[in-house]
């Protein structure tokens, strides 16, 4: 039983990037509109659901793991790029604002693995989840703009303010992973 719960919640973490690749669809096929724009808000909603559930039944059910601890946090950074690689493309968001984050996750992966080279263990930092709060907060009011947006109420000029915000808590996350590395290595070192 604890093998096929194993299973479900592996499948339940995965359909993240499921359900971001749909709501990219749907703005690829359909472009901008309130239909897509609601549809993105169901599907994005849903892909953050997952996110609390699939950690919530890992400790509840005891079947938290090394793989766990790789694959819900690979899950997470794809499905929030692809979703905010969406909003690129129907110019909800700069490009440059999904770059940054892809470029973030990717650091961050080798600055884990240069802790593991060391024999440090890097555990997930609060700055992770802060950063992964502030992209789904983003995200859903970038959203929510654009649905606004087409009743004319010039909420459009919101969205740097939004996307730098989103912007300086990633970078800021970055930092206090590369921070957090040289003091483990510092520590270690005599």
């Amino acid at each position: 039983m604890q093998k096929h719960r194993y299973l479900y919640l592996q499948i339940l973490t995965a359909s993240r990037i499921f359900l971001a690749a749909i709501l990219a669809s749907v703005f690829a096929v359909y472009g901008l509109n309130a239909w897509t724009i609601l549809a993105a808000a169901i599907l994005g909603c849903m892909a953050e659901l997952t996110d609390l559930f699939d950690g919530m039944l890992a400790r509840k059910y005891g079947l938290t793991s090394d793989f766990g601890k790789f694959f819900d946090p690979y899950t997470d950074s794809i499905a929030r790029l692809i979703m905010f690689f969406a909003l690129a493309y129907v110019h909800l968001v700069p490009l440059w604002l999904p770059v940054v984050m892809a470029l973030r996750d990717v650091s961050v992966s080798y600055i884990r693995l240069f802790a593991m080279k060391e024999h440090v263990v890097m555990a997930s930092r609060l700055s992770g989840k802060i950063k992964a709060w502030a992209q789904g907060v983003g995200f859903f009011l970038l959203l929510l703009i654009g649905l606004l947006g087409r009743f004319d109420l010039n909420l459009s000029q919101l969205v740097p303010y939004i996307a730098l915000f989103v912007l300086l808590v990633t970078l800021w996350s970055l930092f206090d992973y590369a921070a957090y590395l040289f003091y483990l290595v510092r520590k270690k070192t005599p």
